[in-house]
């Protein structure tokens, strides 16, 4: 039984107040408004309940849209790859990106660029000229392609004046009251260090870049192919007193690695050997990832940076390149650099970040060849600024900062400036013989070459990084599955947000990959050599800072659609999935398939020279070790280098073999095992023989061992030296 509130007026109360009013107070029914005011809360919850729907729909259909990037580029990856079905997975996923652009469901817009407005900046007149006239001499005094001690002292002056040309000298009162004052709170508070979650971040993405240069780099790569020798002669010649400014040896090298290498063998103790070259590479390849957290920082934000130091410095490209001990390392290194100074002057109208640009571009310089395509670069960089601000103070404080990033790049090149002025057809020898008909002529119209060099250049990150075992895995993309998809992605993205925001810095940054990839793409002499890792290897810069802005793009909009916390914990997952993804495939692809391939590949100049190297020091005799030459096997420099003497080369061919009766020392002969004419004329030469075959770790790369004992004579002139 339900028993009635008695607060709540009943009919009969209603009939009582309109019967006798006087006597009963009246009762009002409420107006049917009163529905009226419900109704839009009704529909207010509706459409929440429809919005979270469409946010849950969403979600889901972002996550699908990150599926099928990553399956469009497996289908990609060898052994079988599948460029139909490829094309159709990241169109689906294109369309769907810039589909929810379109209407709103996607957002691009992460990035605000702000620049400061042109200003007046500090200009000290007479230090320019003075900087001017000590360069002018420097050059004059750089003659002979040598370093001196007084031709160093006036180039360095010149750096210094141009530097401080640009600075503005501190109120020195104001310094001292800072100072003052920071020795009060020193005294007072001591030394706090704030290290936040980001700080830690940082080191542990800084440790993991670091395993992955210099883990196992004396055994990958393991073996020293013909280039490393030419490197590790001209380091003997520089500790020898030969302080070259061009290497002239094997058509011409820039001096850059072989002071580095010079400094590492001096400092490190590791001596003209293949390590020495890997661990002074190894380190520039670590500066240029560092560098890539702050172009990255600077293009975007700070997480944009991380992404991009995480991604290039765990990228198979980057990592090959700088553990192979050649140059290669230095062009994306010294692009890197250049452009986060670059970017930020433009952004800041600060000009010593301009002098800092032009500087980082002097000293790519002297480092790789390709690097020269860099000033060009920047020169393009700046017009598209001047497009996309086409103001008269903005065009004043570009022309201005131009011509200060090439005077501070000049100075820097002057050492190589005076050879070029002295040598010119030395200089540009090596990149003629690619472009030109110098070795041989083009094997086709110029045009036809170039545009086929080009389109293989461009779908190398998703396709095919060229032939080439000393420094990629042949015939695989350049990229890993998870970098390519990002790379692409960031492509889409940086291309919706230009529509929006006319951000100059996007066109230049897309530009740029084909851009830095002219040396590579120029090769028309030679377009086998097309596409390769070495000669595009700046372009990495350009491609890692997009795939660092599309992986921020796609994962900010995917965390933006997670809701609650199981939404969030979601995200994490997928991120961590994507992150150990690329973690694993390429450690897989540096330290297992290169390492691998590039064993089968170089020839065992290691295990010759030990060999080498255990004669002579029971016998104590270089000059009775021989390398029989055979075409296409072992460099006999790299024995002798390995042996512990690269003064020497144990090269000697069968026409050479009767020079060695003479030696009535014990003598050592190596050689390939189907040289048999070689075998058999020793054998008749020296009756009195031993005779071996030296099984190598590497199958196919065993060696013949042929040993003549000393003479008597020898062996009494040896325990009795004339005094």
């Amino acid at each position: 039984m339900t028993i009635p509130d008695k607060s709540e007026p009943s009919v009969l109360d209603y009939l009582k107040g309109k019967i006798f009013p006087g006597r009963n107070p009246v009762v009002e029914i409420p107006d049917v408004l009163h529905d009226r005011e419900i109704e839009p809360i009704a529909e207010e919850q509706i459409s929440n309940a429809r919005k979270k729907r469409w946010t849950i729909t969403f979600f889901w259909q972002l996550v699908m849209v990150l599926v099928m990037l990553l399956i469009g580029q497996q289908l990609l990856e060898p052994p079988s790859p599948s460029p139909v079905f490829s094309l159709i997975f990241y169109g689906c996923a294109i369309f769907l990106i810039i589909f929810n652009w379109i209407y709103g469901r996607l957002d691009a817009d992460l990035y605000c660029f702000e620049e400061n407005d042109p200003h007046e900046f500090v200009v000290h007149s007479s230090l320019l000229y003075a900087t001017i006239g000590t360069g002018i001499l420097a050059t004059i005094l750089f003659s002979g392609n040598r370093f001196t001690s007084f031709n160093l002292l006036v180039w360095f002056v010149s750096l210094l004046l141009l530097v401080s040309t640009f600075l503005e000298f501190p109120d020195w009162n104001r310094v001292t009251r800072w100072v003052s004052g920071l020795y009060i709170n020193f005294c007072k508070n001591g030394i706090h260090f704030k290290i936040t979650p980001w700080h830690i971040l940082f080191g542990l993405v800084l440790l993991l870049v670091t395993f992955y240069r210099f883990y196992r780099l004396q055994d990958v790569p393991g073996e020293m192919i013909s280039d490393h020798a030419e490197k590790l002669l001209d380091v003997y010649d520089l500790l020898s007193g030969m302080l070259l400014t061009y290497f002239v040896r094997n058509t011409g090298r820039e001096a850059f690695q072989m002071y580095l290498s010079a400094a590492v063998a001096h400092f490190v103790g590791t001596g003209i050997t293949f390590m020495t070259l890997k661990i002074g590479t190894a380190i520039v390849g670590l500066f240029s990832a560092i560098y890539m957290y702050f172009l990255g920082k600077e293009v975007g934000n700070r997480r944009m940076g991380m992404l991009a130091f995480f991604l290039s410095g765990i990228g198979y490209w980057p990592n090959v390149i700088s553990r192979i001990g050649l140059r290669f390392t230095l062009y994306p290194a010294f692009t890197a650099a250049a452009l986060f100074y670059f970017f930020r002057g433009i952004r800041s109208k600060k000009i010593p970040d301009m002098v800092l640009s032009g500087i980082c571009v002097g000293i790519g310089l002297h480092g790789y060849s390709p690097y020269r395509i860099v000033p060009i670069l920047l020169v393009m960089g700046m017009v598209l600024y001047v497009v996309h601000n086409w103001k008269r103070n903005y065009i004043r404080f570009a022309v201005t900062a131009l011509v200060v990033t090439g005077i501070a790049a000049l100075v820097i090149f002057i050492p190589l400036l005076r050879y070029v002025m002295d040598q010119p057809e030395m200089f540009l020898f090596r990149g003629m013989t690619r472009v030109g008909t110098i070795e041989q002529p083009l094997p086709g119209p110029a045009w036809q070459i170039f545009f086929s060099n080009l389109w293989r250049a461009m779908i190398m990150p998703f396709w095919n990084n060229g032939s080439i075992w000393a420094h990629s895995v042949p015939f695989r993309p350049s990229l890993d599955i998870v970098s390519a998809a990002m790379f692409l992605t960031g492509i889409v993205f940086s291309v919706l947000r230009y529509i929006r925001h006319r951000d100059w810095r996007i066109p230049f940054l897309l530009i740029s990959v084909p851009f830095l990839m002219l040396p590579s793409i120029l090769s028309l002499a030679f377009p086998a050599e097309n596409p390769c890792l070495n000669r595009s290897a700046g372009a990495l810069v350009p491609i890692f800072i997009i795939a660092a802005f599309g992986m921020d793009s796609f994962l900010h909009n995917l965390y933006k659609q997670a809701t609650g916390l199981g939404g969030r914990v979601m995200v994490a997952v997928l991120i961590g999935m994507l992150f150990l993804l690329s973690l694993w495939q390429n450690y897989d692809l540096v330290f297992d398939e290169y390492a691998n391939n590039y064993e089968k590949s170089a020839w065992n100049t290691s295990e010759i020279g030990e060999v080498a190297y255990n004669f002579i020091s029971v016998y104590g005799d270089p000059d009775s070790v021989y390398v029989v030459g055979f075409p296409h096997w072992v460099d006999t420099r790299l024995v002798a280098i390995i042996s512990g003497h690269p003064e020497k080369d144990f090269a000697i061919w069968p026409d050479q073999f009767n020079d060695t009766l003479s030696n009535k020392r014990a003598k050592l002969f190596m050689l390939r095992p189907d040289d048999t004419a070689a075998i058999d004329q020793l054998r008749k030469m020296y009756p009195d023989y031993f005779e071996t075959m030296f099984t190598s770790q590497i199958s196919s790369h065993d060696f013949v061992i042929f040993m003549v004992p000393p003479t008597l004579k020898s062996i009494v002139e040896a325990e009795n030296p004339v005094p």
